[in-house]
């Protein structure tokens, strides 16, 4: 995940929020879209409900180094 810090951070997120505001919806809504698509690709890919899931609830992010847009 380390590898992917500085992505998520500076580009995914960052994404994911300017097209919430973009189009109009919240943050929450267009990441949980984005998160639905992703845990679609990933289960076509192999992987089960049971370990994303896990992987969920083992990566909290820790809401200070977040963007401001998920403070």
């Amino acid at each position: 995940m380390q590898k992917h810090e500085a992505f998520i951070l500076d580009e995914l997120i960052p994404a994911v929020v300017n097209h919430a505001r973009r189009v109009g919806v919240t943050s929450d809504e267009a990441a949980l879209a984005s998160f639905m698509a992703l845990g679609t690709v990933l289960q076509a890919g192999g992987f089960t409900a049971e370990s994303l899931l896990m992987a969920i609830e083992g990566s909290a992010l820790a809401t200070h180094d977040a963007p401001e847009g998920f403070q």
